[in-house]
């Protein structure tokens, strides 16, 4: 029947154009895919082991360690310290480029999210309001995403390891529309990180006698309850979010850093026999002075429990009374246990 075979003949065209279309927009959403960046996030408080974390994920195939992205609007880093490759940051040629590409230098008109007029942007984790009208914070979430891209295409398209832990600086980071963001919380015992900041450290890429700045268990436990509350605030807020133990990830190096590179469809690392990590260089910002040493470039993963038998009886009990409320939402014990 000639209208059978044409209504036929119109089914099987309508079929091809169907496909066709498919395909199309499948190459499309492709393409839209492969213009987008990805970026891992990690947030939290400082001296929490985000250097080990982020040397560990450096050593998956298809990654990119920052270091600590925030302080770039920090014009002494910018102009007096060193990048993650040991050369002085304006004779490294990665961030020349990278800084190359940018329309402006001027990083004082973006302002940092430490500026004080952007506190109030974490307004909208609790209220929902949408802070990026502000023309000043517009132009820092453009900055923001214009250096992301400049690290994007320097390195072909690799994942970004931001380990800046700013609560405020990953929520802008979370905002940027061409920008994957999985946030990381890694959360550290309180006690271990109020005693590590007691801890002199030295900073030999700032001078002989120079030193990192050190805080009381008293004002590291109340640091340590802001961040962490703004961080869990927006970890449940934002997006793709792994919640990360620092004494999980030292227990289980591999393991936990393989939970989140299948996260993130990256391939998983191992350690060599001797159960030591070989990490790459990186071009990290800021950051952990460890990052230069050569502990960060064949890692050998151990738990530092010194706390538990330095850290005084009366640091331990004004640590504990500050930050006992999440450190049982995390799962920690409130009491001192032995080390093992």
């Amino acid at each position: 029947m000639p209208g059978g075979s044409a209504k036929c003949s119109f089914l099987v065209q309508l079929i091809v154009y169907s496909i066709q279309d498919s395909v199309r927009s499948s190459n499309v959403a492709k393409l839209k895919q492969g213009n987008r960046i990805k970026v891992i996030f990690i947030v939290g408080f400082t001296r929490s082991g985000s250097t080990l974390l982020e040397h560990l994920l450096s050593i998956a195939p298809g990654t990119v360690a920052v270091g600590e992205l925030a302080y770039l609007w920090d014009p002494n880093v910018r102009n007096t310290s060193f990048c993650g490759c040991g050369l002085e940051f304006d004779h490294c040629s990665f961030w020349r480029r990278v800084l190359a590409a940018q329309e402006c230098l001027d990083f004082g008109q973006d302002r940092s999210p430490e500026a004080a007029q952007f506190w109030r942007f974490f307004e909208d984790l609790i209220y929902k309001r949408d802070g990026a009208n502000d023309q000043r914070y517009r132009r820092f979430l453009d900055r923001l995403e214009s250096i992301y891209r400049a690290v994007n295409e320097q390195t072909q398209g690799s994942v970004i390891i931001d380990s800046s832990k700013k609560p405020i600086f990953a929520l802008a980071a979370s905002r940027l529309p061409n920008v994957d963001v999985t946030l990381i919380h890694l959360v550290r015992d309180s006690r271990g990180s109020a005693f590590s900041w007691t801890q002199r450290k030295a900073r030999p890429e700032l001078g002989q006698n120079a030193f990192m700045s050190r805080l009381t268990p008293y004002r590291a436990a109340l640091r340590w309850i802001g961040s962490n509350l703004q961080a869990s605030i927006l970890r449940m807020r934002r997006g793709q979010h792994i919640f990360l133990r620092y004494e999980d990830l030292v227990a289980r190096p591999a393991v936990e850093v393989n939970k989140i590179l299948y996260q993130i469809g990256l391939p998983p690392i191992s350690a060599d026999r001797d159960e030591v990590f070989h990490a790459p260089v990186s071009h990290g910002v800021w950051g952990n002075p460890d990052r230069w040493s050569s502990t960060m470039h064949a890692i050998k993963v151990t738990k530092d429990q010194r706390w538990l038998t330095d850290l005084s009886r009366s640091d331990f009990v004004t640590t504990t009374l500050i930050s006992a409320p999440l450190l049982k939402w995390y799962g920690y014990r409130l009491f001192r246990s032995r080390p093992g």
